[in-house]
């Protein structure tokens, strides 16, 4: 069977949304690497004009897709993979020389064994990366257990002025902090911190703790519980 793709135009719902989480909501099963794959191929188009993934459109826009059968040209066998594997990240933005991916909690951001699940191995699956010299490398790291945008570079010369611009504090890293109990509207915590290697908790230790400097503001709260935006500025 051959497949000529559809039309479909934009409901007054999506009005405003990106172009790729339309689509990703109207096809669940198609697995994001051949969402991005066709927006480089110029295979999807708004009103007839090529767009890009991360591209915003208006109620009453006519977008055409080249597939009207979420599983043409995937295969059954992979679809299956796709379907028991799990979930794919987040692109927030690309270009040629940058990705930023939401990275999910419980992932690691390099694997710890060769082969293993990472935030360099989800996002070379959903750009559908072929290049065998370069994987996408994270600028950064995050926590498993922290979610949050994550800056990876896709190649050598953006690695190398992405860590300059972080060696000399040109990036400003920022985090929501959901807390236990009332804190003041903002405030500074100057401590020395240490991580329990077992329980893999961090907490003060003034005796073989390192010099920590953290600045916060209070977002909303109560009296149970606080929203913090977190600057940590050393440590």
């Amino acid at each position: 069977m051959i497949y000529m793709g559809q039309d479909f135009r934009v409901s007054a719902h999506d009005d405003g949304r990106r172009i790729d989480r339309i689509i990703r909501k109207k096809w669940p099963d198609l697995p994001l690497s051949a969402i991005m794959r066709s927006f480089r191929k110029g295979m999807v188009k708004v009103d007839g004009r090529r767009v890009d993934f991360s591209s915003r459109v208006a109620s009453g826009n006519c977008v055409s897709v080249p597939w009207d059968d979420p599983e043409a040209g995937i295969g059954k066998d992979a679809l299956a993979r796709f379907r028991d594997s799990r979930p794919e990240i987040e692109i927030i933005y690309a270009d040629n020389d940058i990705c930023i991916v939401n990275k999910p909690w419980n992932l690691l951001s390099q694997p710890d064994t060769a082969g293993g699940e990472s935030v360099i191995s989800r996002t070379a699956a959903a750009l559908d990366w072929k290049d065998t010299t370069f994987m996408p490398t994270p600028v950064h790291r995050l926590d498993r257990n922290t979610s949050g945008a994550m800056v990876l570079a896709l190649n050598g010369v953006a690695l190398r002025g992405l860590h300059e611009a972080w060696r000399r504090d040109g990036v400003r890293k920022t985090y929501l902090a959901l807390v236990s109990g009332e804190t003041p509207d903002q405030g500074r915590i100057d401590s020395p911190l240490l991580k329990t290697g077992e329980e893999n908790i961090v907490g003060v230790d003034t005796d073989r703790g390192r010099y920590a400097l953290t600045r916060f503001e209070k977002i909303n709260g109560d009296p149970s519980l606080s929203l913090l935006l977190v600057e940590l500025l050393t440590g």
